[in-house]
């Protein structure tokens, strides 16, 4: 049996995602204030890439509001694909 799945990562692991996923994500709605729907697609989109949440943990085994979370992201992505190509 595999106990490290199950293990949490360091908090000092995940501060530097946690903050470059938030930098992407305001940068993104900054870019959507001003219309520039492209841009905000593309800090968006990159954001999911520096996971917030605990990495070694498998997408099925996190708590049901982190799961919640990351799919209204790429829902929200996904919005603005449209508005951008709506443009």
């Amino acid at each position: 049996m595999n106990t490290t799945i199950n293990k949490p990562t360091p908090k000092a692991k995940q501060l530097p995602n946690r903050l470059l996923y938030i930098v992407f994500v305001i940068t993104a709605i900054v870019f959507i204030c001003v219309k520039d729907y492209s841009t905000a697609l593309i800090f968006g989109g990159v954001a999911l890439v520096f996971d917030p949440f605990n990495t070694k943990q498998p997408f099925n085994q996190r708590p049901l509001w982190q799961r919640i979370w990351l799919i209204v992201h790429i829902i929200a992505v996904f919005a603005v694909i449209v508005l951008t190509v709506k443009k």
